[in-house]
């Protein structure tokens, strides 16, 4: 009667953590674990819903305390191998999905994961691979074919993304994330099956969630192929407002976090930090949509540079030490840039990560745009690393956003009014930083890169120290895989049509018109 009642109690844990009520089977969850410690599944349900609400410590805890109970229990290892990934401890993480294929070969989960680290290391060679060996395991997976989709998307195989996205939806309708990747990677004309799939799909979502907002988006890339701006535009103001409304976040305090930065680092003086020559860092940085895939793809055609992408690292380590909350620093910023050892043990976590690609080239790339946020620390941790700061037409830039769904973060590209705000304390933290660190930072306006690209792209290799070689003016040739939407437009030569992208939507996303 008693396992009953506890069988009971834990489906009504599975049933709230099912609907992300994350709060209420952590507290309910720990109760019932004091009470009955050897029910493995409440370790995991525990760590899942810390995973869940971004708190990996307490997650990987709780995992490993049900591995004590039962060492073999591939849910759990397979969770706690994604907790190591978002603690960027790629090692582990790689050993524990290779532990878990060894233990159990048919566990699919851990060939998909596997694979989505060997991507996010630039491996996609070895990450189709495993997604392929997911697939003889089971080919009604839609996860495995999105997998796929995302990877051949990654390396320009854009032939390849449609194909596997069009198989995402055979199995599972409602993975609309397929839908706007074959957006993405597709020109629509009026015959186009698949634009007349979207607004039947459409009309079939009545509830409001995040499938109807990719559908949005979807629909709105596929009216400017078409040039119906006005229906573009609508559909854009609608899937923004949508996706704004579900996510629920507070703008202020990104704001609030770009104006501690600035107050913070007015006083202080950062000339005479030791300098490491570990590593030739070039970080890319910049609004998002700004050119800095371009930039990336440029600079990495040269045979010296190794192309990192949009790295995680910096962020983690300076949200890990210098955060107070989120949107504030710590306020003895003086302190920090006198402590020799915390700085050396900080650029070590940066070079120990950048060690997971497994590269031998001089100089890596970083490419996270807004790492702009992040310049007075490059500075205090890599004194000698290059800043490349991409920008762009203010009003084409924020058009850009504005017409993206980001993976995570970026949410003050979703309202028209949190875009001017922000792209305003953007422009005033840059003007701040180049005033006191103008050496080392060199503009690379979007627009003149492409009206001048040969005389630009030359001024950007001397900038790095580099030689000169003529396959930097062949960067859309690079095959260095690109993880953004920038991808299509990255593997293209140089193209003029972005530069006056705005034009044709003035007259309807009239904040962006008014307020630029």
């Amino acid at each position: 009667m008693e396992n009953k009642v506890i069988s009971q109690q834990i489906q009504i844990l599975i049933n709230q953590f099912k609907v992300k009520n994350f709060q209420y089977v952590l507290t309910k969850g720990k109760i019932l674990l004091k009470k009955n410690p050897e029910y493995v599944i409440l370790y995991n349900l525990i760590g899942s819903s810390y995973q869940n609400i971004g708190d990996y410590k307490n997650a990987k805890d709780y995992f490993k305390k049900g591995l004590k109970l039962e060492p073999n229990n591939v849910a759990l290892m397979n969770n706690l191998a994604m907790t190591y990934k978002n603690l960027l401890d790629y090692k582990l993480a790689e050993e524990l999905y290779v532990k878990i294929i060894n233990t159990n070969n048919k566990y699919v989960n851990a060939y998909v994961n596997l694979g989505n680290l060997k991507r996010d290391l630039n491996k996609f060679d070895e990450a189709i691979k495993l997604y392929e060996k997911a697939l003889l395991i089971d080919d009604k997976n839609p996860i495995i074919y999105y997998s796929l989709a995302l990877a051949h998307q990654g390396i320009g195989n854009f032939e390849k993304t449609s194909y596997y996205s069009k198989k995402t939806l055979e199995f599972d309708s409602n993975f609309t994330r397929a839908d706007h990747l074959i957006s993405q990677s597709n020109k629509y004309n009026e015959d186009s099956e698949h634009y007349v799939f979207l607004k039947k799909k459409l009309n079939n979502y009545q509830s409001e969630n995040l499938e109807k907002v990719d559908i949005l988006f979807s629909l709105a890339k596929a009216e400017e192929d078409l040039g119906n701006i006005k229906a573009s535009s609508e559909y854009l103001i609608k899937g923004n407002k949508l996706k704004k409304n579900l996510i629920k976040y507070d703008f202020s305090n990104e704001i609030n976090l770009l104006e501690d930065i600035k107050n913070k680092f007015k006083s202080l003086e950062i000339e005479h930090i030791a300098k490491n020559n570990d590593k030739n860092i070039i970080f890319i940085l910049g609004m998002p949509r700004s050119g800095t895939s371009l930039v990336e793809q440029i600079i990495t055609s040269h045979s010296e540079v190794f192309g990192c992408g949009e790295l995680p690292i910096l962020s983690n380590i300076i949200k890990n030490n210098f955060i107070i909350n989120e949107n504030s620093i710590i306020n003895d910023l003086d302190k920090i840039k006198q402590d020799t050892a915390l700085i050396i043990s900080l650029r070590k976590k940066y070079i120990d990560f950048i060690k997971n690609f497994e590269q031998s080239e001089k100089f890596i790339t970083d490419k996270a745009p807004l790492n702009f946020r992040w310049i007075g620390f490059i500075k205090i941790l890599f004194p000698d690393a290059k800043i490349i700061h991409c920008l762009r037409d203010p009003k084409n830039n924020c058009l850009s956003m504005f017409k993206n769904l980001f993976e995570g973060g970026l949410n003050f590209t979703y309202d028209q009014e949190d875009l001017v705000k922000y792209y305003q304390y953007y422009l005033e933290l840059m003007n701040f930083w180049k005033s006191k660190y103008s050496m080392n930072i060199l503009d690379v306006k979007y627009e003149n890169l492409i009206l001048n690209n040969e005389v630009e792209i030359k001024r950007m290799i001397k900038f790095c120290n580099l030689n000169w070689e003529e396959n930097c003016l062949k960067f859309h040739k690079n095959k260095t895989p690109i993880k953004t939407m920038s991808t299509a437009q990255a593997r293209k030569p140089i193209y003029k049509s972005s530069l006056n992208s705005f034009n044709k939507f003035k007259n309807y996303l009239t904040i962006l018109e008014k307020k630029l």
